[in-house]
């Protein structure tokens, strides 16, 4: 129907392009976890747009003719509501991932947070989507940053061999005395 407008594309190789814009969008949000399906479906919409316009040679500086412009604007019609399905269930896997890691950090969060500071160290951790962003302070003037991946972390024995090799840390930085730097290179 409306993919003959493409000439030479099927609609799921239309969808597939539009789809392509779902990385992006997805780093885009990255920090704020707000996955808006009406924003990113625009995106999609957008992609078919400017692929509809490659495909009839119209340039960004060119304006469209009144034919043009009703096709593409049945063609986008047309892709619409196969985009919001598509995305939307996108969404919720994304949700749901989204969901689990927060569930994952704080867990994480506690099970080291207690771990270090009954170990006497001073820890601030952070979740991230796999993984765990561990602080520990070692002296005075130093820190060391490491990750904790969650599902490693639940192992036996893993948080105590972090908890030893800081403390470790701690002992050869003391050991070497004043103006001693660890760097990383």
């Amino acid at each position: 129907m409306s993919a003959q407008a493409f000439k030479d594309l099927t609609e799921e190789e239309i969808i597939q392009d539009a789809l392509e814009v779902l990385p992006e969008y997805r780093e885009r949000i990255r920090s704020t976890g707000d996955f808006d399906l009406d924003r990113c479906v625009r995106m999609a919409l957008a992609r078919i747009e400017r692929l509809y316009k490659s495909k009839h040679g119209i340039h960004s500086h060119m304006q469209m003719d009144r034919r043009e412009r009703e096709e593409m604007t049945q063609v986008l019609a047309h892709f619409q509501p196969m985009l919001y399905a598509r995305i939307a269930a996108i969404r919720q896997k994304y949700l749901q991932g989204r969901k689990v890691s927060q569930i994952n950090g704080a867990t994480a969060k506690a099970l080291i947070t207690s771990r270090f500071q009954a170990a006497g160290l001073e820890v601030k951790v952070s979740g991230q989507l796999y993984r765990a962003r561990v602080e520990v302070k070692v002296t005075d003037r130093y820190q060391v940053r490491f990750y904790l991946n969650y599902k490693k972390m639940l192992q036996d024995g893993i948080l105590d061999n972090a908890v030893a090799a800081v403390q470790d840390l701690a002992k050869a930085i003391d050991r070497l005395g004043y103006g001693a730097i660890v760097e990383r290179i």
